[in-house]
């Protein structure tokens, strides 16, 4: 009994293993040939797995050297780009004191040449005013220069009238003396009061010859009062007392037979 079913055993084992080894590589193709991004999945599950996994990360290599290198490359870069700032801040600062200091010389200058301009046009104003006062008074003084020329021309003529005039009145009382020779010349000095009367004679200049002398100082007291004086003291009191209050007359001795 045994050994008749032997071989239908291992038949019917053999069966089921190649029905199953179908179905299985069947099944397997359908699934590869429909689900395309199967190794996809068994991968990240992979990464899944060893994510949950409890080893430790190494943690990466650090070059120090490099670090330090960058580190000092960005220090250099700092300190360069505040150098740079500090330079930019000073160039500036100097540019605006620049500024202000070309501005305060620009006003400080016309200041000067407004100054300037005003002393300027101050001391012209100051010539023009001085020389048109000098010119004033230049021809304030000529006026009265010739006002005063014009005053002396008539005194000299009033006082030359009223010496001729004097002499005349004397001359017409004197009396030469026998002595008396022509050409004899008496400088007589005599001295008035407003009135006209004569309060003094001196000989200033004698003849040489004593009694023709005293002949003329007595032909001045004959006359003794000279109306001609009183009207000029009367009416120009000043040119009296200028001129003809102390006159000097000159008498010659002419006319006579010899």
């Amino acid at each position: 009994m045994k050994g008749s079913y032997g071989p239908a055993i291992v038949i019917s084992v053999a069966l089921h293993a190649l029905l199953i080894a179908v179905l299985t590589f069947g099944w397997e193709a359908k699934q590869s040939h429909e689900i395309k991004p199967m190794p996809k999945f068994v991968q990240a599950k992979l990464v899944t797995m060893e994510s949950k996994s409890n080893k430790p990360k190494a943690p990466p290599k650090v070059d120090l050297r490099e670090k330090r290198r960058q580190q000092e490359l960005e220090r250099q870069r700092q300190a360069e780009a505040e150098k740079k700032r500090r330079a930019a801040a000073e160039r500036k600062k100097k540019e605006e004191a620049d500024k202000k200091r070309k501005a305060e010389q620009a006003k400080k200058k016309r200041e000067a040449e407004e100054k300037a301009r005003k002393e300027k046009a101050r001391k012209e104003k100051e010539r023009k005013e001085k020389l048109a006062q000098e010119r004033k008074s230049a021809f304030e003084e000529a006026l009265e220069d010739e006002e005063e020329l014009q005053d002396a021309s008539d005194d000299a003529v009033a006082v030359m009238s009223v010496a001729q005039a004097i002499q005349q009145r004397i001359e017409a009382v004197w009396s030469r003396p026998p002595s008396a020779r022509n050409g004899m010349v008496v400088e007589v000095q005599i001295n008035f009061v407003p009135t006209g009367r004569v309060v003094a004679a001196t000989i200033t200049k004698g003849s040489g010859n004593a009694a023709v002398d005293r002949s003329v100082l007595t032909a001045v007291k004959k006359v003794e009062v000279f109306p001609e004086v009183a009207d000029v003291a009367r009416e120009e009191p000043s040119l009296f007392e200028r001129q003809i209050r102390t006159t000097k007359l000159i008498f010659r001795v002419e006319g006579l037979r010899q």
